[in-house]
């Protein structure tokens, strides 16, 4: 069990810096966006709070869909496991 959940720890660290790296990655553009508006180009300031909020949206649904699917599983196959030990 403390394997499983140090594996799930490390995931999400894995996950975290990735995270990290893109929202870097936005920044330096929306910095760069921002200095370089006086040679006329758009702010993309809008595009990326839009992308930050849809892609976060749509993340945590699928994240907390597979999680409800797992845990159901989980169920079932205990309750089918509980079955057989009966019979």
């Amino acid at each position: 069990m403390k394997k499983n959940r140090s594996i799930k720890v490390m995931m999400w660290i894995i996950i975290g810096i990735v995270f990290f790296f893109l929202m870097e990655m936005l920044w330096s553009d929306v910095i760069l966006a921002t200095t370089d508006n006086e040679k006329g180009e758009d702010n993309l300031l809008p595009f990326y709070w839009l992308l930050l909020i849809v892609g976060g949206t749509i993340v945590c649904t699928l994240s907390y869909v597979s999680w409800r699917k797992y845990q159901g599983e989980k169920k079932e196959k205990q309750h089918r496991d509980n079955d057989k030990l009966i019979d």
